[in-house]
């Protein structure tokens, strides 16, 4: 979703906002919300900030082709705008991306959760937030490890044909809406025009739901496989 404001010229923003899944059908969850806070609070700390577009993704941090995020950071060279984000996550996971971006001269990245970091830091910030998560992998697997060697049994083990109904359920489900979604897309349908057109045609989820573009996307990647 984009949405872009003008007003008069004085420190120029580029709002990146993201989260990883929709919920609730929409993509306005209470994610986006608190991120829309502390953005508003950081804002409210500057001498008359220009906001100048803004642009609301629903994408996983770890990837980092992002259609949404290209066009801010487009858009931030195209203005001398900064990049403005809630946390550096939301900008993305991967350190060497975030590297990317801060040896680029047309690019500053502005943090609402450390307001007085520069690049530099945002840099450093990720490098050590990727290393904790790191860290926490590795412990927690060799803390599921030991729990094995003492005979500890992990999950559920009636899950695995659950899993395999729900799947089952799913193909079969597939089956039917996919005949529908993939010429509209062949058509150059966006995700939401072909979920606004399935949810005029009565058509369901599986869960019983109206359809959201992230569940169109899920038809899609499921029908490519």
């Amino acid at each position: 979703m984009t949405q872009v404001i003008s007003q008069e010229i004085h420190a120029k923003f580029v709002l990146y906002l993201r989260i990883s899944t929709a919920k609730g059908g929409g993509i306005d969850s209470n994610g986006i919300h608190a991120q829309e806070r502390d953005i508003e609070i950081f804002l409210n700390s500057q001498n008359q900030p220009n906001v100048i577009g803004k642009f609301v993704e629903v994408e996983s941090g770890a990837k980092s082709d992002r259609s949404e995020l290209n066009k801010a950071l487009e858009l931030c060279r195209k203005t001398g705008s900064q990049l403005l984000s809630q946390k550096v996550c939301r900008i993305s996971r991967d350190v060497e991306f975030i590297a990317k971006l801060v040896k680029d001269k047309r690019i500053k990245l502005r943090v609402a959760n450390l307001p007085n970091a520069d690049n530099f830091t945002i840099h450093l910030f990720a490098a050590i937030s990727m290393q904790e998560r790191e860290f926490i992998r590795s412990r927690t697997k060799k803390a599921m490890q030991i729990a094995k060697e003492r005979g500890v049994v992990f999950g559920n083990p009636k899950l695995g044909e659950l899993n395999r109904t729900r799947i089952r359920r799913a193909n079969t489900f597939n089956s039917t809406v996919s005949p529908i979604v993939l010429p509209l897309r062949n058509q150059g349908l966006t995700l939401q025009q072909i979920a606004n057109t399935l949810n005029e045609m009565n058509m369901k989820t599986t869960r019983g739901c109206s359809y959201s573009p992230m569940q169109v996307k899920r038809v899609l990647d499921r029908c490519s496989k």
